[in-house]
């Protein structure tokens, strides 16, 4: 690999050792060798370079699987500078990276590898930070480090250093996984940001021997990390070894600490208090869902108070509901005193299964909220410098007539390009979509039956439809084949959908109601039908190509944004 520096001044490496080999990464530059050796399973290499400088990279007995160069003074605007297959990417290259058709072009998702649940999704110093699960080495869940993006709007990211790795051991030894698991950012009155976030180790052949810990790293200006600090260790009696996911804030200048849990009968919320940030005294469970019918680990909480309400979201960890999605994130609409959480209704987060590990932050405009789009039935078709996993559209979240009304950020509608049909036809179709990313919007003038194909590849359909007053998913030929995906608001007049390569993102009633669902095909043509029953039953239709988030100039009449507005 022979690479040039540019104006960067730092080299990463993530390196993959050949088992029981010694591996070797040769650097040359100008006559000046180095030479560097592992027997690490897997290695993340930083080293200095010199600006403007070729080198040349040789490795023995192992690979380079990921690597950028960073080490620049405006990485917060120009992010890293990729390096693959003897090219560089550098921000205002990565249209053409991005652009195939197994990666999402305006739901943010990593250059390649694995990705899963937001974390420390937070506004610090003038930029909106989301730090994600990631796994550098493939496109599949493994030893998970911290990735790291930022944005001013919430539509347009940079792509920053990893910031956290895997603990030692379990990079020294492949019968072992785990790593950083997801946490919570917190920013204190000195404006240092605090990651706190749960280490995970467990036996590959053995994971229910398990061992959860919660840690804390630190920052001044948000991109490098001082050294860790743990924080709690020991298992609490009446609680399950699954407890994770810190959630951490203020209140009457006590710190709180949520941790996604369970009891031996119960699924909850454990509680942590502390008057410094470092010393943590549990409090009980702050929270139990006491209608579950057995235990089972609640993850990813958080809350949040917005309407005069506080509002509660968690993951049901290997719960499977009546209809047969499973691992769904909730949300409970309550009161917080006494340091407990008051239920007052819950309800179904996302109707479409496929969102998960859901963080908010707060905003000049209320609460926004994010969540990770997975592939719940593992479908997902690897490819070569392949990426798996995506983030959804950010959600304004608030309260409306007592229910929880999630919709899209205001600023995804600057990528919104040509129209592709405009009228009130109730039979509509558009075939051979270039790029198949677009947006519906349908309002009906009252609630009828109607269905929409989103989706069609070979055999396999993804319907959105709505029958006698009820409006679902419903796939054909796919591996949720035999399993509906209901919403729980009834007779939809409005619907709203957004179409990404291989995700789907339907907002009903104005907010009302959200579903997520993913799709696999391997061609970035799409197409959209819908058949609405009942003559003059459609008030307007539109339909509208939507432009991706990494070009440098946007095709199809789309409109400008302001980079440095913050929402």
């Amino acid at each position: 690999m022979i690479i040039h520096t540019q104006k960067y001044r730092r080299l990463e490496l993530f390196i993959k050792t050949k088992p029981g080999k010694t591996g070797t990464i040769q650097v040359i530059s100008g006559g000046v060798y180095k030479t560097i050796r592992t027997t690490k399973y897997r290695q993340w290499i930083r080293m200095a370079v010199n600006q403007g400088t070729a080198y040349e990279l040789y490795t023995a007995d192992c690979d380079i699987s990921y690597a950028y160069l960073s080490g620049l003074d405006q990485i917060m605007e120009k992010g890293v500078c990729f390096l693959q297959d003897g090219s560089t990417y550098e921000k205002q290259d990565l249209g053409e990276w991005y652009d195939t058709p197994m990666r999402t072009q305006y739901h943010f998702m990593p250059f390649k590898g694995w990705m899963n649940d937001p974390n420390g999704f937070c506004f610090y110093r003038n930029y909106y930070h989301l730090f994600y699960q990631f796994h550098p080495f493939s496109e599949e869940w493994d030893n998970m480090y911290w990735g790291h993006a930022v944005t001013k709007d919430m539509v347009h990211w940079t792509h920053l250093p990893v910031c956290i790795e895997p603990q030692t051991e379990l990079l020294e030894d492949p019968s072992l996984v785990g790593g950083a698991f997801s946490g919570h950012a917190f920013v204190d009155q000195d404006e240092k940001m605090r990651l706190f976030f749960t280490r995970h180790i467990s036996r590959r052949e053995e994971p229910s021997e398990m061992m959860e810990y919660q840690v804390v790293k630190e920052s001044r200006d948000g991109l490098e990390f001082e050294r860790e600090e743990p924080l709690i260790q020991e298992q609490e009696k009446g609680l399950l070894k699954d407890i994770r996911d810190p959630k951490v804030f203020v209140e009457n200048g006590i710190y709180k600490m949520l941790l996604g849990t369970g009891t031996e009968e119960y699924p909850a919320i454990a509680l942590y208090t502390s008057r410094n940030l470092h010393h943590w005294t549990y409090d009980g469970t702050a929270f139990e869902e006491l209608e579950a019918d057995h235990a089972f680990p609640l993850e990813c909480p958080d809350l949040f108070r917005t309407g005069g309400k506080w509002i509660l979201t968690v993951g049901y960890c290997g719960h499977r509901e009546e209809a047969g999605r499973k691992n769904g994130v909730y949300y409970y609409i309550g009161e917080w005193y006494q340091d407990r959480f008051h239920p007052e209704k819950r309800g179904l987060y996302d109707f479409g299964g496929d969102l998960y590990a859901v963080q908010s932050v707060k905003t000049r405009n209320g609460i926004v909220s994010i969540g990770w789009i997975r592939d719940t039935l593992k479908e997902h078709v690897k490819s070569q410098n392949g990426g798996c996993g995506s983030m959804s559209i950010p959600r304004i979240t608030y309260i409306q007539d007592g229910k929880l009304y999630r919709n899209p950020l205001p600023a995804i509608y600057e990528q919104i390009g040509e129209t592709l049909y405009e009228g009130k036809d109730s039979r509509v179709k558009l075939e051979a979509i270039k790029g198949n990313t677009y947006h519906v919007k349908l309002h009906m003038k009252e609630a009828a039956d109607f269905r929409m194909t989103l989706f069609k590849w070979k055999d396999r359909k993804l319907y959105l439809e709505q029958q006698n007053g009820q409006t679902r998913f419903r796939t054909v030929g796919m591996g949720s084949k035999n399993i509906l995906y209901p919403a729980e608001t009834q007779m939809v007049t409005k619907v709203e959908v957004f179409v990404d390569r291989n995700v789907c993102e339907v907002f009903l009633n104005d907010g009302e109601d959200s579903g997520t669902k993913k799709f696999y095909q391997q061609s970035d043509m799409g197409m959209f039908e819908i058949h609405v029953h009942g003559d003059g039953a459609v008030e307007s239709l539109k339909v509208e190509m939507m432009n991706g988030i990494w070009q440098t100039e946007k095709a199809g009449g789309g409109r400008a944004h302001d980079t440095d507005s913050v929402i």
